[in-house]
């Protein structure tokens, strides 16, 4: 018995605007930024995806109480090294999710950008615990 092989006529187009969102979402995670606060150009770079982003970043926390306690060289790292871990992250993640190779990765910072909040662990059982109250009152 022998198989063959499956082949079909025609292409697959990805437009460059399907590219480009992705590779903006893959940097807002790498930044932990909103994606609204990433914008990205594509263009050809001998072949390989050249991609230049734009990362409004979110002001800096101001140091408090809990920030001098700790020993030094915890906390946030220096932006220049976070755009050289996303740099790398970005190179990664958008091969695996485009399938295409990515060449220069240029990256401008600004400022002016919200930080992604995340939900507490304790939020989400005060949510829940509000919505189970409200059924309650509901019942006769």
């Amino acid at each position: 018995m022998t198989t063959q092989a499956h082949t079909r006529q025609g292409h697959t187009r990805i437009e460059q605007a399907a590219l480009r969102h992705a590779l903006e979402a893959v940097a807002a995670g790498a930044f932990r930024v909103r994606p609204e606060d990433v914008s990205a150009t594509l263009q050809d770079d001998a072949g390989k995806l050249g991609v230049d982003l734009l990362v409004r970043l979110p002001p800096p926390p101001l140091p408090g109480p809990s920030a001098l306690q700790g020993p030094p060289g915890q906390g946030q790292l220096p932006v220049l090294e976070r755009a050289s871990i996303a740099r790398l992250r970005i190179s990664s993640l958008g091969q695996q999710i485009t399938g295409l190779q990515c060449g220069r990765i240029n990256i401008r910072l600004g400022a002016g950008g919200r930080a992604v909040r995340e939900d507490r662990v304790d939020q989400r059982e005060d949510q829940a615990d509000r919505s189970d109250r409200r059924l309650d009152r509901r019942k006769p």
